[in-house]
């Protein structure tokens, strides 16, 4: 069994933080306010969008890996906010920032809405982590649409300091129990989701509730943040079944490959959290036993640490690039192409100078705990998404 001082640092994930970020920033350019002029090139547009659900799905099951890797007894819950608040939300308060300053001066639409509005109840609900509580598009995209998933990170922080102790207590076969339920619990949800209907939402075929209920409700996206804890403690206990690469990998292509059959709900987000468990389980064990490969590689590693960046700031300078070429504006296939490519690289530029001089700056003056530096902590930002 792993003891809390056994467990290694574990870059891998660090560096799978980037590929997560990279695939929503990449979704989100490629359809974002309809690039293409030609129908079929927006075959593009439409295949980019399950990217962005798969990758935030990856952020929570991440973040409740990550936390649980990282727990020590004794680690007062007053503390763990503390931490966790002074790593997430000075970020989230420079993109929401940014995403209000896009509105007022353009007085654009929102493309993330059904009707185009983007109200200063969403902006309020949005700065103080509350907005996807509320099943109302216009409330729970916001002024910065990505940090809805934030938002959830918020919820997911406030409970865990009551949910590490009881997965702690868990007996190796409690844990397998507990495995099995959440797994059975994501599948689940998405089929009370259909059930809610509601609104009828231009370009999507499901209701408001549907979709506000499967994708951005906290309680539900909570199970797959429990489902990482539990794969956390499975791994620590040496309880976690030995997959090869081709089996966790399989896994995720199967679900991928299924995702144009199933009701939409569960191409949300929910169908991915157990594949995702076998990925970061067995990325887990190969640093575990310092066979890392690319993840960890130093260049990776520090793209995925300031991938929380990445995730936060992408969105309103998409916004702010589309506005300045003309939202509508179509692009031939290879001029959207390299508009897309182009926002990328800046919004990467962009995000690492936002880490290296505002983010990492605040988090060494109110976030580290000299506690956990001294015992070599496994201090990593998970959310995007999702901290």
């Amino acid at each position: 069994m792993l003891s809390p001082t056994d467990s290694k640092r574990l870059p891998s994930l660090t560096g799978l933080r980037f590929v997560l970020a990279a695939f929503v920033l990449m979704a989100h350019s490629l359809s974002g306010s309809a690039l293409f002029s030609e129908e079929p090139q927006a075959v593009l547009s439409i295949a980019a969008v399950p990217l962005a659900a798969l990758a935030v799905s990856g952020f929570f099951v991440l973040s409740g890996f990550v936390l649980a890797w990282s727990y020590r007894p004794g680690d007062r819950a007053r503390a763990f906010w503390r931490r966790r608040f002074w790593k997430i939300y000075p970020n989230h308060a420079l993109g929401w920032f940014l995403g209000a300053l896009f509105f007022v001066v353009t007085t654009a639409p929102s493309p993330m809405t059904a009707d185009g509005s983007a109200t200063v109840l969403g902006g309020v609900a949005e700065l103080f982590l509350v907005k996807v509580w509320v099943p109302a598009r216009e409330v729970f995209n916001g002024f910065n649409d990505p940090s809805w998933s934030v938002c959830c990170e918020a919820f997911f922080y406030l409970l865990f300091p009551v949910l590490i102790p009881t997965a702690r207590r868990l007996t190796r076969t409690g844990l397998r129990c507990a495995w099995l339920a959440l797994a059975c619990a994501i599948l689940v949800f998405p089929a009370v989701a259909l059930e809610l209907g509601g609104r009828a939402l231009p370009g999507w075929p499901l209701g408001l509730n549907t979709l506000w209920f499967a994708y951005v409700f906290p309680p539900v996206r909570l199970t797959e943040f429990m489902l990482g804890m539990v794969t956390a403690r499975l791994v620590q206990v040496e309880s976690w079944p030995r997959l090869n690469a081709l089996t966790r990998i399989g896994a995720m292509a199967t679900v991928l490959a299924a995702t144009p059959f199933v009701p939409l709900p569960y191409s949300l987000g929910a169908s991915y959290g157990v594949p995702f468990s076998l990925i970061i389980a067995g990325l887990a064990a190969r640093d575990i036993h310092s066979r890392s490969r690319l993840l960890a590689r130093p260049a990776v590693v520090a793209l995925g640490e300031a991938s929380y960046a990445l995730y936060i700031v992408h969105f309103p300078l998409l916004m702010s690039a589309r506005q300045a070429v003309g939202v509508k504006h179509r692009f031939a296939l290879l001029n959207g192409i390299l508009f897309a490519v182009g926002v990328m690289v800046a919004a990467q530029a962009v995000a690492l100078l936002v880490h290296q001089c505002y983010e990492r700056p605040i988090q060494a003056r109110f976030a580290r705990n000299t506690r956990a530096v001294s015992s070599g902590r496994l201090e990593v930002s998970t959310a995007p998404a999702s901290d």
